[in-house]
């Protein structure tokens, strides 16, 4: 991408915002369980989940950020990475850290957002999959996670 083309896609993407189009992913879904591997030590990362298979978002969109909820198994602080490319050729692109509660009869599952102070953009419509570590010992504790995607951008 050339030099004006790429200040035109900041300059829609940054400012003429009344053209954004926000979409979180999976659609229609209660979101993606991101869980560890239950063989991963404390801090440790645990295996790449798919949470958009390639070719399934609009090209270009731009990753603004990430919800997640339902913490399962035991509360944890944690970390989540979100990555781009093949299975077994990812690559990281942002990482977000959060604190993972057990839902309750009496307080329920609380949704937690966590937006990228600037979006990333990914071009040419690539899997993105995320993988997790914790703080807590072997387990298969977890949250359920949806991505924020800005896309139509300038259109």
């Amino acid at each position: 991408m050339g030099l004006r083309a790429e200040v035109a896609s900041s300059y829609l993407a940054l400012i003429e915002t009344g053209n954004i189009r926000y979409v979180s992913s999976p659609a229609a879904a209660a979101g993606i369980a991101m869980v560890s591997d239950g063989a991963a030590a404390a801090w440790a990362w645990a295996a790449y989940v798919e949470i958009i298979a390639a070719a399934a978002i609009t090209d270009p969109s731009w990753l603004c950020g990430i919800s997640i909820h339902t913490g399962v198994v035991e509360t944890h602080y944690g970390e989540i990475a979100i990555a781009s490319g093949a299975g077994a050729a990812e690559v990281d692109l942002a990482m977000f850290s959060y604190v993972a509660g057990i839902p309750t009869a009496v307080g329920g599952s609380v949704i937690t957002p966590s937006f990228l102070p600037h979006t990333i953009k990914l071009i040419g419509q690539p899997r993105l999959a995320g993988r997790v570590r914790k703080d807590t010992a072997a387990s298969a504790a977890g949250v359920t996670l949806k991505v924020a995607l800005a896309e139509a951008i300038g259109t």
